[in-house]
């Protein structure tokens, strides 16, 4: 999702009817928002839930549906409106959607007005990914906090098109040879390394969550035989390797004045 598009509201007309679910599919949105309930849940308490929640880049708006039973409320941002939108904001009256990129809406989402926000799998797909961080820093409370998830660099398969090394080819050329090979999946994801992400992210306090993850994996809804391997794995040697690990899941803290 591109969330440089800009956009005002669910009510602004449209030529085409909105999309339902984004092309990558919606099945496993409630495994997903379970993770990253039981991820800040860990880190942070149960108190997590009693403040306002933000889910940038929400999409057709899954994630944020089955967190907002657990939640005091939570607002969902796109840079497109989706069709489910209306259905879930009638399931869940605390549960609200802005059409828009986070670059077109401060004034709807005032500087701190947020105590939570969640960025999963979003900054691979904004063209600035600094300014993106920069919006979930200018509305977090002091103290508040982000769920960050993204993909890897340096992971050899690229997740999004499920090819290898692809990304780390030039892009023309990497699109070039998928075509030739007779692939018809989209690349259009640019995610970074480890040390980069850090650097982006110097204005909060973070912690990495990926050890405590594999550390119980069913917890988070990882089942299977290689994810009771990996839980088996020192937690140290399992921090050492994250820049190595397929993707990252970082809890951004604002720091308190």
């Amino acid at each position: 999702m591109d969330l440089m598009r800009a956009g005002s509201s669910t009510s602004q007309a449209h030529p085409a009817p909105p999309p339902s679910d984004p092309r990558w599919g919606s099945e496993d949105r409630p495994r997903k928002a379970e993770a990253i309930w039981q991820t800040l849940l860990h880190f942070r308490g149960p108190e997590i839930g009693d403040g306002v929640w933000l889910d940038v880049g929400c999409g057709s708006g899954g994630i944020a549906a089955a967190l907002a039973p657990r939640v005091h409320r939570i607002i969902g941002l796109d840079p497109e409106p989706w069709e489910r939108w209306p259905m879930w904001m009638e399931a869940h009256p605390n549960l609200t959607f802005l059409e828009g990129s986070y670059d077109s809406i401060p004034a709807r989402v005032p500087a701190e007005s947020v105590d939570v926000v969640v960025c999963n799998q979003v900054y691979e797909h904004v063209p600035d990914p600094v300014g993106l961080i920069a919006f979930i820093h200018r509305t977090l409370k002091p103290g508040g906090v982000c769920y960050f998830a993204g993909p890897n660099l340096l992971f050899p398969i690229e997740p999004h098109v499920f090819w290898p090394f692809v990304h780390w080819l030039p892009r023309r050329l990497a699109v070039s040879l998928m075509q030739r090979m007779g692939s018809s999946a989209v690349l259009d994801a640019d995610s970074t390394h480890y040390w980069r992400l850090l650097s982006w992210t110097r204005p909060f306090d973070v912690t990495n969550a990926v050890p405590q993850i594999l550390r119980d994996p069913t917890n988070y809804g990882r089942r299977g035989p290689v994810w009771r391997l990996l839980s088996r794995i020192p937690t140290a040697l399992l921090a050492s390797l994250t820049p190595l690990s397929p993707g990252f899941v970082f809890v951004l803290k604002k720091r308190a004045r």
